[in-house]
């Protein structure tokens, strides 16, 4: 187990935490929860979304004419606006 944590501690790569906290609210209550508990490391909300430029617009694939779908931060009033 001490190993696991310690090759995920080390890692970069963004991964699902659970399916249990796929809700933003179960999300932070566990993200207060293990800040409060000791060692913790980059913990943040964060949803598969369209990709954005750094004006704005929406990347869009040239092959696909679809848009990126990857991990983009959370925030409440990205949700409101949804």
């Amino acid at each position: 187990m001490q190993r696991n944590v310690e090759v995920f501690m080390a890692g970069e790569k963004v991964k699902q935490l659970s399916v249990l906290y796929d809700t933003p609210q179960h999300a932070q209550k566990f993200i207060d929860l293990a800040k409060r508990s000791g060692t913790c490391r980059d913990l943040r909300i964060r949803a598969k979304a369209a990709l954005v430029d750094e004006k704005g617009r929406t990347i869009i694939n040239p092959k696909t004419k679809m848009p990126v779908i990857g991990w983009a931060d959370w925030s409440p009033e990205i949700a409101k606006v949804a």
